[in-house]
């Protein structure tokens, strides 16, 4: 109830279906296993950050704000889905983006990056040693031009955003019923937070007892776990709810993230591979391939019982795939893997 009053403009095609993957669970021996198919929220290409968007648009509305500005990696997932919502709703979009020189223009335009360009977000890209100047440049210089710009920080991941995805656990519940299953756990990759706070919020407040694992994209496994408790917290406040969750009740898994942020390796190859060739699904090696390879790894050493019933959140980015097609074609034909792609072209 409490949620329903949170101001939100509709951008996604909910529910998003909750699909059964039988041929995965077989291979891998495992629990039984179903695809939350947030890659299919059908705004622009899909993903986690439109519900998220919902959101923290409708502030940006109720602001009177004509221009948003955000950013991330060059092959951000969130800047494509915030570049979409500001279209749709009539926005311009500036995008600034962290690259290897100030300026950086690639080559090839492929993956997030092409996208953007198609939407017809102002592009500017930055180095991290600059990164806030230019933020702080932008909304001024739009500001003098008589603009009224509305600044989305952290991939979204604010209590506004949050609201998204406690409002995802009310969805799957409700699916749960329609088909008859009791969830036990929900598998999902977690970067900047927002997801993972609004599925634990969501699964706490409503005594679900379901257990949310969050599969880090970068190492630092304790620092995701204190922003994460964070969030919960603060979400909680907003929402004004009486609701405190410690960081002993957080459960995040850094294993699969790999040596860095963006960093391709032989697990998250493997997850991609195994995804497509089973169900036809297509992951990104960067949140939904290292989410999988966490999945696949758990269920290889026994964590899950054979009765279980998993949900692995699809997240989106798709679209990021092709940014790393070479090192992908070398894992599938069995070469050694070029494996490095630089964390600023990531998704």
């Amino acid at each position: 109830m409490k949620l329903s009053t949170i101001p939100r403009v509709r951008l996604a095609n909910l529910p998003t279906p909750l699909q059964e993957a039988p041929n995965l669970s077989k291979a891998l021996g495992g629990p039984k296993i179903l695809i939350k198919r947030d890659d299919l929220t059908g705004l622009a290409l899909g993903g986690n950050k439109t519900r998220k968007l919902e959101f923290l648009m409708a502030d940006a509305l109720k602001a009177g704000a004509d221009v948003i500005v955000t950013g991330a990696g060059f092959q951000s997932n969130w800047c494509t889905q915030a570049a979409a919502a500001a279209r749709r709703l009539g926005m311009r979009c500036v995008l600034i983006k962290s690259g290897p020189t100030d300026g950086y223009d690639p080559e090839e335009y492929d993956g997030n990056h092409l996208l953007h360009f198609l939407m017809g977000a102002e592009i500017k890209v930055a180095t991290s040693r600059n990164t806030k100047k230019v933020y702080d440049e932008t909304m001024e210089e739009l500001r003098e031009k008589g603009h009224c710009p509305y600044l989305l920080t952290a991939a979204g991941s604010t209590p506004p955003g949050v609201m998204g995805y406690m409002n995802a656990v009310l969805e799957l519940l409700s699916q749960a019923v329609e088909k008859g299953i009791k969830i036990d756990y929900i598998v999902h990759a977690t970067g900047s937070g927002g997801t993972m706070a609004g599925l634990v919020l969501g699964a706490k407040a409503l005594n679900t007892g379901i257990k949310v694992i969050g599969s880090a994209v970068s190492p630092g496994k304790d620092r995701m776990v204190k922003n994460v408790t964070r969030l919960v917290n603060e979400s909680a406040e907003y929402l004004g709810i009486k609701l405190i969750v410690g960081e002993d009740e957080i459960t995040v898994y850094d294993e699969y993230a790999g040596p860095g942020y963006g960093v391709l390796n032989d697990e998250k190859a493997e997850a991609v591979k195994l995804a497509a060739e089973t169900e036809g699904l297509f992951l990104d090696p960067v949140y939904t391939g290292t989410s999988m390879a966490n999945l696949i790894g758990l269920t290889r050493d026994g964590f899950f019982k054979s009765d279980d019933t998993v949900v692995f959140v699809h997240t989106g980015g798709s679209s990021a795939l092709f940014a790393y097609r070479a090192p992908l074609k070398a894992y599938g034909l069995g070469k050694p893997m070029p494996w490095r792609v630089p964390a600023w072209h990531a998704a």
